[in-house]
């Protein structure tokens, strides 16, 4: 297949599918990235308080997955 053809196939896909294969995708350059788990794991370590962190209705906004 290539990818124009697996694009519009893509294209295509219901927002749920779209955002599944949206997850994979990243998932598979985060396994590509050797240092991805340090990264990770210094982030997870942050403390709540942190700047970086955000709430899960940020999250929900921000990806679109929550409707007001």
């Amino acid at each position: 297949m290539s990818l124009e053809a697996l694009k519009y196939e893509l294209a295509g896909l219901p927002t749920p599918e779209r955002s599944q294969i949206m997850a994979y995708l990243v998932s598979l350059q985060d396994r590509a990235d050797a240092g991805y788990p340090a990264t990770l794991a210094r982030k997870v370590d942050e403390p709540c308080g942190s700047a970086r962190w955000a709430t899960l209705e940020d999250l929900d906004r921000r990806l679109s997955t929550k409707k007001d």
